[in-house]
């Protein structure tokens, strides 16, 4: 419970391999990384049933006070967090790996600390995390701690499994992969990588190359950031984005046909779990 929310786009992000972070400053990677045209219109029809993430920061919110006025009737302290709730929904950015080529020609396949979660909230996490004792640990997050309480007076008695939902997204992705156009594009964009002088299978490959990931300390590589700037490049001389993205759509709405009564039950936990979360950030 408490743990630092991930919103759907992680599912993308733990298919396709790794994504540490490259330290730098991360106020000034979000000003320098405006997300472009492209990311903004990855939309898919999975987005309508998984919290956004100024959604998710919403419902923490609440949580943190619920948790906090819980805390003090045991005689703790509880910091709450300050979380943004009117934040770009962005949750697709990294889906179909690196597709910026900007982000690419400096930080090769790394995240920029900052690009898909506030730094400035996971820093607010780190102190929290570490200034805890552990007494306070145990009343917080302990079995029936004030942290899963909080949890349960937001979130509907049989809510719907979300896991599914997040199996169903990992499937999507990569079964759209085999689909003649996303084929057709994916070996359009493998030759064109091998004309680069890069021999990888697909996107997922080039950026889960374990020599960009053999030091965690490590920033980007000039050979990485070479690849990446590639592999870009060739998305964008092949149309693959567009191709993979139009072509995994079809595959969300048939699996949303599919299973009417899983997405309607999916659609009303989110909803009672939003407007009870809002109606505890209204009275306190």
């Amino acid at each position: 419970m408490m743990l630092r929310s991930t919103p759907l786009l992680a599912i993308a992000l733990l298919v396709a391999g790794c994504t540490a972070s490259a330290s730098s400053d991360p106020a000034r990677n979000v000003a320098d990384f405006a997300p472009t045209g492209q990311v903004e219109a990855l939309r898919l029809p999975f987005d309508a049933y998984a919290f956004s993430l100024s959604e998710m920061y919403a419902i923490s919110n609440a949580e943190d006070l619920l948790t906090q006025q819980c805390m003090r009737a045991k005689g703790h302290d509880w910091q709450v967090i300050k979380r943004p709730t009117d934040l770009k929904d962005l949750r697709n950015r990294r889906r179909y790996g690196v597709i910026e080529i900007r982000i690419a020609q400096q930080f090769g396949y790394h995240v920029p600390e900052g690009l898909l979660t506030p730094a400035e909230v996971e820093q607010q996490y780190d102190r929290r995390d570490s200034g805890m004792s552990e007494t306070q640990r145990e009343a917080a997050l302990g079995e029936g701690g004030c942290g899963h309480e909080a949890v349960k007076q937001l979130r509907p008695a049989e809510a719907a499994d979300p896991e599914r939902l997040q199996q169903l997204g990992r499937e999507s992705l990569v079964n759209s992969q085999d689909e003649p156009r996303v084929t057709a594009a994916m070996d359009s964009w493998r030759n064109c990588m091998r004309e680069t002088g890069f021999t990888y299978q697909d996107p997922f490959a080039a950026m889960s190359d374990s020599k960009w990931w053999a030091d965690d300390s490590a920033g980007p590589s000039r050979d990485e950031i070479s690849v990446a700037v590639a592999d870009v490049r060739c998305k964008e001389r092949t149309s693959l984005i567009d191709v993979w993205h139009a072509t995994e759509v079809k595959i969300q709405e048939e699996l949303i046909t599919r299973y009417p009564d899983y997405f309607q039950q999916l659609g009303a936990s989110m909803r009672h779990e939003l407007t009870a979360a809002h109606a505890v950030l209204a009275r306190m």
